[in-house]
């Protein structure tokens, strides 16, 4: 009889255990499913305390392997290689495959050339590193370049991005050098890269063959603008947006690189235009851009600011999963049943979505009702958009004006189809205004 009993108790305890398990997964799941999606770090859950160096490559094998040759014989700090092949065909990726069991490297290959931006973005998907370094491939590592670069980045929180001098840039980065071949090269670099703090210079540009920035700068900042077509501007873009969140450029002067210079856009001498023609189009008058202090909020701190405060309010936007948000006033709602909706929307990236506190959640009659006392034009309700005599855009938001920074900006975040209400000069003049409005960025990968 014992024999007997003993099967069926076991039973019974175990369909027991199975119902509370499945009430307590059902009760549980919901909430801890949005705080996963919700908190950014889970994304990052196997972070090491090193540098993710991240490097873009289409075609010239020879300059990668002499860039990748000279890291592992220079980086004496710790690190993984993440190589972006776009679509390279002479050989890069049986030269991947190889190094792949020699040292930490991974990498990923696309079909078609994702651009520099394009490229730049997967890498920082797969990057893992507390710091990241952006890379050309067509650049020689030397002595101490890692070293000499973190104990800049690591100076002082208030430093956003950190890149060294070289041989040859179109900006004050260039340095003259002597050299005339690779061997004294090293030997003039391993003179030159002496850490010194004194030779760290703040600067209002920074190139982008050789970028250093900690995580918590890019998920501020977050990754970079893909409408710019295979390579210029689009480094300029990111390091503006850096200084919008009042974080300082540093040249390091104590950490020299050999950079050969231009080798992949050579093949794309066309980009250079329109990427310029766009980058007109989204941050409006460059003159104005040389006093960035002019459009930094006065008063604000410097670390309280990330970039979805240059994004406008009464909006709605979408989460890579598909999953609907209505920002308002710096909070965003998820939208309920939102299913075969006829909503505007605008993509934005997981950082940028995760930057934004989780209020309530909001019926989609409620958010069609925002959109309409928004989009009348004629009220001074919080979303509406008015436009001053001599042609600026605003929005108005908790009684304040926000200037768009341009008409691309009023277009790409769809406020173009909303009624817009005319305003003087005067009147822009005397309200308070907050930060200004910026585009969002262009995605083209469907996975960031």
């Amino acid at each position: 009889m014992k024999r007997r009993l003993r099967p069926m108790v076991r039973r019974r305890r175990t369909a027991a255990g199975g119902r509370a398990y499945r009430k307590g997964y059902a009760e549980g799941f919901p909430a801890g499913y949005e705080q996963g999606r919700n908190d950014p770090e889970t994304d990052y859950a196997s972070l090491f305390d090193g540098t993710s160096i991240i490097i873009p490559t289409y075609n010239n094998l020879s300059y990668l392997k002499g860039c990748i040759s000279s890291l592992i014989a220079y980086t004496d700090r710790p690190y993984e290689v993440i190589v972006i092949d776009n679509g390279s065909t002479d050989g890069t990726e049986a030269y991947l495959k190889r190094l792949g069991g020699r040292l930490r490297l991974r990498y990923k290959r696309f079909e078609n050339n994702l651009g520099f931006a394009g490229g730049v973005n997967q890498g920082l998907l797969m990057a893992k590193g507390t710091s990241i370094v952006i890379l050309n491939n067509d650049t020689l590592l030397t002595r101490h370049w890692l070293g000499n670069l973190l104990a800049c980045l690591y100076s002082s929180p208030t430093i956003g991005l950190v890149g060294p001098v070289t041989n040859y840039l179109s900006n004050n980065q260039r340095i003259n050098v002597g050299y005339r071949d690779m061997k004294e090269m090293q030997a003039f670099a391993a003179r030159h890269n002496q850490s010194d703090p004194a030779s760290w210079r703040k600067a209002q540009d920074i190139m982008g063959f050789c970028l250093a920035l900690r995580r918590d700068v890019l998920l501020r900042v977050g990754y970079m603008d893909e409408g710019y077509s295979f390579g210029t501007c689009e480094d300029v873009d990111f390091y503006l947006r850096v200084r919008l969140l009042g974080l300082e450029l540093v040249i390091a002067e104590d950490t020299f690189i050999h950079h050969y210079g231009s080798v992949t856009m050579r093949s794309f001498k066309d980009a250079s235009v329109l990427n310029q023609i766009f980058f007109r189009q989204k941050w409006g008058d460059w003159q104005q851009l040389g006093r960035m202090e002019e459009l930094l909020q006065p008063g604000r701190s410097a670390s309280e600011l990330r970039m979805v405060d240059y994004y406008p309010s009464h909006v709605v936007v979408e989460a890579l999963n598909g999953s609907l948000y209505w920002i308002e006033n710096g909070c965003r709602h998820r939208i309920l049943s939102a299913g075969g909706h006829s909503l505007r929307t605008v993509r934005l990236t997981q950082p940028d979505i995760w930057a934004w506190p989780l209020g309530p959640e909001l019926p989609l009659d409620t958010v069609l009702g925002k959109l309409q006392r928004a989009s009348n034009g004629w009220g001074r309700t919080d979303g509406a958009i008015v436009r001053s005599g001599s042609g600026d855009c605003f929005q108005l938001a908790v009684g304040r004006l926000r200037r768009l920074l341009s008409e691309q900006a009023l277009r790409d975040w769809g406020l173009d189809d909303r009624s817009i209400a005319p305003i003087s000069d005067e009147e822009a003049a005397i309200s308070g205004q907050g930060l200004v409005i910026m585009a969002p960025i262009t995605l083209k990968a469907s996975n960031i």
